[in-house]
């Protein structure tokens, strides 16, 4: 029996992976630097830590990092007050699904505390998840299994009854470090033999998940 899901945020419950790596591509020419979309898809689904290494790592010790992520910051927000914060297919659904249930969940997301909240505020779904564990609360981010870790043990839940949905590589390898049930999701990132070799399944859509669920269930 499954004993609890966790979600993770950005691509797999809000379309908001594509509009960032726009953003970082954009707020890096106005400081004369190409931050091309192969390097920042390295960075999906790690901690704000590992992203600014990341940076750093291929594009100088002389980066502006806070610089360029407060002017990526600005045009991600101007794009969601002018269209709103996009919602994944079938994420209000399954998340009643899971309500009706009554099976506990929570999100782990490697986006900073504040930022997220903002977004699943913004969004109206913060009532549906009895708890939130973000990138700046654990030591090591993704694909370590620390946040998966951090979740189970306060949704008080057994790590291998428990579902994780993650869009990324290294949400699906840091789900299956924690001996968990790792299913991929996939958002910008559809061809991975890192993803495809590690979940446990593959869906095209939160739509699919829910008939997992009942196979394991039964």
């Amino acid at each position: 029996m499954i004993e609890g899901i966790i979600f993770d945020m950005d691509g797999l419950m809000l379309d908001t992976e594509s509009i960032a790596l726009e953003s970082w591509e954009r707020a890096g020419k106005e400081f004369g630097y190409v931050i091309s979309r192969e390097l920042m898809m390295k960075a999906v689904g790690r901690t704000l830590v590992d992203t600014r290494k990341l940076l750093v790592k291929n594009l100088g010790d002389d980066f502006p990092f806070e610089e360029v992520r407060k002017i990526r910051i600005d045009y991600t927000k101007e794009f969601m007050s002018l269209n709103g914060v996009p919602m994944k297919e079938g994420l209000i659904e399954f998340l009643e699904y899971c309500r009706t249930l009554k099976i506990p969940t929570a999100v782990a997301t490697s986006t900073n505390r504040s930022d997220a909240l903002e977004l699943l505020e913004k969004v109206d779904i913060v009532g549906y998840f009895n708890t939130i564990v973000c990138g700046d609360e654990i030591e090591k981010g993704k694909p370590e299994p620390d946040i998966f870790l951090m979740a189970s043990k306060k949704l008080g839940v057994n790590p291998e009854r428990c579902i994780v949905l993650e869009d990324s590589e290294n949400g699906i390898l840091a789900a299956t470090r924690a001996n968990m049930i790792p299913i991929w999701i996939p958002d910008i990132i559809i061809e991975s033999d890192i993803a495809r070799d590690n979940a446990r399944y593959i869906c095209n859509s939160l739509n699919e998940v829910n008939i997992i669920i009942n196979e394991l269930n039964n």
